[in-house]
């Protein structure tokens, strides 16, 4: 039997504010196999954005278990986590946030490689660059210089310089224009045959996911309302909530298969 590559079960988050409790995901359970792009989907508020970050770690959970690889995170303390940190990274919604404007993105790129202790640090974010589009020369240059498009590439580079096993990809091209997220899906899509990547793939657009999911969770209101492949999820939804998201969207997905030129 495949052991998945990530299983969460029974996961929940709590948050107190003003003396009242927040549910912000309330039970949810799933799991991700090795190579599988698996979307998490909802409107804004929805819970998706903080199960990736609980899945990551970066928020502790109320409840629940998360098991990575076949190994146990949840209830080990930050040990567990340091010893997967490597093996699972995430992709923000806005790189310019997430990219030290006063550091050229050589150093971005190489601060995982420091931090990790990992030599020959100038030629793997060389060879990074280029992975997604860049120049290698582009390197000495900073976050600020670079179009929105080019500076996602560069987020893109950064979560995978260290080769891990799974992405979180939050919200990856929601910032961006429509021929542009088209460039960007692809190379996801790319980089994954690439290098047998496995991605967690949250996103408010569902012509977005239907480009590039294998597999598609529903949120609302902090509960995993469905879950299924996404042909079943688009053209036999079960839950009212499914549905009135589907109805919400275009027939036709605005984002086009193609998209060769460097945003």
């Amino acid at each position: 039997m495949t052991v998945p590559l990530l299983r969460v079960n029974n996961l929940s988050k709590t948050f107190h504010r003003q003396g009242q409790a927040v549910h912000a995901v309330d039970n949810v359970s799933f799991t991700i196999n090795t190579g599988e792009t698996w979307a998490l989907v909802g409107e804004s508020g929805s819970g998706k954005s903080t199960t990736g970050r609980l899945v990551l770690g970066l928020t502790p959970s109320s409840e629940g278990s998360i098991h990575f690889d076949g190994r146990l995170l949840t209830g080990k303390g930050n040990g567990a986590w340091k010893s997967v940190r490597r093996d699972m990274q995430m992709i923000f919604q806005d790189p310019l946030s997430s990219l030290d404007p006063k550091r050229t993105i050589g150093y971005s790129l190489a601060e995982p490689l420091i931090i990790h202790g990992i030599g020959n640090r100038k030629s793997q974010v060389a060879e990074m660059l280029e992975q997604v589009g860049l120049r290698p020369e582009d390197a000495g240059r900073y976050p600020h210089e670079f179009s929105g498009g080019q500076r996602q590439r560069i987020g893109i580079a950064r979560a995978l310089i260290l080769k891990p096993k799974l992405i979180i990809c939050d919200e990856p091209v929601s910032a961006l224009d429509v021929s542009i997220q088209s460039q960007i899906l692809n190379l996801l899509m790319s980089l994954q045959r690439e290098y047998g990547l496995t991605y967690l793939f949250i996103s408010h657009d569902l012509n977005v996911v239907r480009h590039i999911a294998d597999k598609v969770g529903v949120m609302y209101r902090g509960n995993l309302v469905e879950q299924g492949p996404r042909e079943a999820i688009f053209t036999q939804p079960r839950h009212d909530y499914t549905r009135y998201l589907l109805n919400a969207v275009l027939p036709e997905s605005p984002v086009p298969p193609g998209g060769s030129d460097i945003a």
